[in-house]
């Protein structure tokens, strides 16, 4: 299991654009992949989750990527969601 805390970098926050983005990331990997806040724990795969984790600008989440493949998919998760997801 590994782990990195990561900064929300889309100007508006998570919502289903972004949302979508970031499953079709987490959807390439095998491991598993959660989004953790203080009240929440969001797997990075369902975009129903996502939407309703109401994320926003600068928010700072705990990326934990569980599996074969979870370097490879931490490296990808704190990429895209620093990233301006609104292109």
């Amino acid at each position: 299991m590994v782990r990195a805390e990561v900064t929300i970098g889309n100007r508006e926050g998570i919502h289903l654009g972004p949302a979508n983005k970031i499953v079709n990331v987490a959807e390439q990997f095998h491991s598993t992949i959660h989004l953790k806040t203080e009240y929440m724990d969001i797997n990075a795969k369902s975009i129903i989750n996502l939407v309703s984790g109401i994320f926003r600008y600068g928010d700072t989440l705990l990326c934990v990527c569980d599996g074969p493949d979870e370097k490879q998919a931490l490296a990808a998760m704190k990429e895209v969601l620093s990233s301006d997801l609104e292109d």
